[in-house]
């Protein structure tokens, strides 16, 4: 009897490393490669400091790396598009959330522009702009981002 359990027990260690063998070369491809199963939208978020309404536009005050501050200008048409295809819209901030802007681009370009806040525009986070301020992009197509 000990003869049996000792040759199935050798046996079982033999079998193993091959089966374990078999299993890694199933997984070489990388996890996130799913062949053409990838998608071509991609998205950066940002932390929002300050938000300026202004005539026109959005002028957002926006975190760069931790330790600076950036400004995008989001013009007003983005929001109220006739399409019905909207490059701006704005979402309700969950509770316990800072607010941040998504930014989403397809292929590389820049496709549309989420902005998580609170509606209540009395929060410190909105501000209505300077009447001096001079605003530069307010007709823009685009948006491109320092991170």
């Amino acid at each position: 009897m000990k003869k049996f359990f000792a040759t199935a027990v050798l046996a079982i260690a033999m079998i193993l490393p091959a089966v374990s063998q078999e299993n890694n070369e199933q997984t070489k491809q990388p996890v996130w490669n799913h062949g053409d199963n990838v998608s071509t939208i991609s998205y950066q978020n940002v932390r929002i400091f300050k938000i300026y309404d202004q005539k026109d536009a959005y002028v957002v005050l926006y975190e760069k790396q931790g330790i600076d501050i950036g400004t995008a200008v989001l013009p007003k048409k983005w929001f109220k598009n006739e399409d019905g295809a909207r490059k701006l819209n704005f979402r309700t901030m969950p509770k316990g959330l800072s607010p941040y802007m998504t930014v989403i681009s397809q292929n590389g370009e820049f496709l549309k522009v989420w902005i998580t806040a609170p509606t209540n525009r009395f929060n410190s986070l909105w501000a209505i702009a300077p009447s001096g301020m001079q605003i530069d992009g307010t007709d823009a197509d685009s948006l491109t981002l320092d991170y």
